[in-house]
């Protein structure tokens, strides 16, 4: 039952149905394929039970408040706060209708035969036999070992850019996969194609990266990146080669830190990155996203005042300090907090949960982190992209933030642009918000890749 109590323990759904025997689901939601089943009965009283098809023992769990009559259907999975409405079809083969839990809503349709598990559709992926090389190699940095893929253009009969790629926030393998996306290799197989070369690495403690993710700070994860880059201009056959980091949103950072204190760094490229500073981007989109689920303002400006609150403390207190006055500013937001929010968590996990994510060497060099304070020490060109769509690091701020403190020295050769449309991930969405992201098919824009191309082929390749 694990893979099911996972999915329903993060996300919403409705579900539906009525008439009595057995019903099978097949779906993907949030970049993960799921099956459910269905048995319905009304003799001598009326049941649903909930059943996972793929747990290694499939065990029918039954739900509580069930309504059923001869054209719908509707019952809660309390442990989960999974609850679930729908019609049933008077052809007889189909129940449809919505499941809901938290803020994610979502159709399901349950048909009378059993049904094969649902493709994540993902055109952009890379698919063998390729023409470029690739090898799988080892970099070291100090007691950290990081596991990567270079990938190189199958022409090397001159010098070519290569990029190291740097994942943000949370613990991602090389093609930082995320929600059935692989982003960078995506990036990395488009670069290939075109004449760049690209070096992508396993976080700490992922893959065949050593080391422990969570006992990392900002400036070691800037290390590992900049041990990267190192890697590459130790190498001889590279000795002619400029080298560059691209990195994502938290990872612009990391490409930042390892940029000033690494004189290879020829280039860098800031990917829906932060422009501002940590605490800003964080304060700001505690107040966004909300408000994309679907969540008022009050309970939004709420959320933001949680996140100015603890930015202030964090930023003022030495952290042993910082634990006590966070733990007395939290007791007060957790008793102004919405209804629905105290509904989902108590006031001990509130604490908890937000002590230990921020008051630590991480979070207390995220939230201090000052963009403009590297750019004006860099004088190497950057290009900075982000989504006019993203609610995790808001464009406009940050992209403020980009071009008014490039160095003079290459404010020529860098550039700051929004491209219309796109969510932090650099997907065209529709809604918009963090959980669309695995809906969607698009991996990664084309609009980009080609921005990042073209301005990567204007510093190094000359026509």
């Amino acid at each position: 039952m694990n893979k099911l109590v996972l999915l329903f323990s993060i996300f919403p759904f409705f579900l539906f149905g009525q008439i009595t025997g057995d019903w099978h689901a097949s779906f993907t939601l949030v970049g993960k394929s799921n099956r459910i089943d269905l048995h319905i009965e009304n003799i001598p009283d009326t049941t649903i039970k909930l059943i996972n098809p793929d747990a290694k023992k499939p065990e029918p769990i039954p739900m509580t408040n069930v309504v059923l009559s001869d054209s719908s259907v509707s019952f809660t999975y309390q442990k989960i706060g999974l609850s679930c409405k729908g019609k049933y079809h008077s052809n007889g083969d189909t129940l449809v209708g919505i499941m809901s839990q938290s803020d994610v809503r979502w159709t399901v349709v349950f048909r009378r035969e059993v049904l094969e598990e649902a493709k994540l559709i993902r055109p952009q992926e890379p698919v063998s036999p390729f023409n470029y090389p690739i090898e799988e190699v080892l970099i070291k940095n100090g007691d950290i070992v990081l596991g990567a893929t270079l990938t190189l253009p199958k022409d090397q009969s001159h010098p070519f850019p290569i990029v190291v790629l740097a994942s943000g926030s949370g613990a991602q393998d090389r093609n930082c996969e995320l929600m059935g996306h692989k982003s960078f290799w995506v990036i990395a197989d488009f670069l290939a194609q075109n004449g760049i070369g690209c070096l992508r690495f396993d976080d700490r403690g992922v893959g065949k990266s050593t080391g422990i993710f969570s006992q990392a700070s900002l400036m070691d994860f800037g290390s590992d990146v900049s041990a990267c880059v190192d890697f590459l201009a130790m190498d001889a056959r590279f000795s002619d080669c400029p080298i560059g980091i691209a990195g994502h949103s938290e990872g612009g950072m990391h490409a930042l830190i390892a940029a000033r204190k690494n004189k290879n760094v020829d280039f860098v490229i800031e990917l829906a990155s932060v422009g501002t500073s940590g605490r800003e981007v964080l304060v700001e989109q505690q107040f966004l996203i909300p408000l994309a689920s679907g969540k008022d303002s009050v309970y939004a400006k709420w959320n933001r005042d949680v996140y100015v609150g603890l930015s202030e403390i964090i930023a003022r207190y030495p952290q042993q300090k910082a634990s006590e006055c966070i733990a007395t500013f939290l007791d007060t937001m957790y008793h102004r907090a919405p209804a629905d929010y105290q509904a989902l968590t108590n006031i001990f996990n509130f604490k908890v949960g937000l002590n230990v994510f921020l008051n630590n060497e991480w979070g207390r060099q995220f939230i201090t982190f000052d963009t403009k304070k590297y750019l004006k020490k860099l004088k190497i060109p950057i290009l900075a992209i982000n989504g006019s769509k993203d609610i995790q690091v808001p464009p406009n701020s940050s992209q403020q933030g980009f071009s008014t403190h490039f160095a003079k020295q290459t404010r020529s050769s860098s550039e700051a642009v929004i491209i219309e449309g796109l969510n932090h991930l650099f997907q065209r969405c529709e809604r918009c918000d963090i959980m669309e992201y695995g809906d969607l098919e698009e991996t990664f824009s084309p609009v980009v890749l080609q921005k990042m191309r073209e301005w990567i082929y204007g510093l190094y390749f000359r026509f």
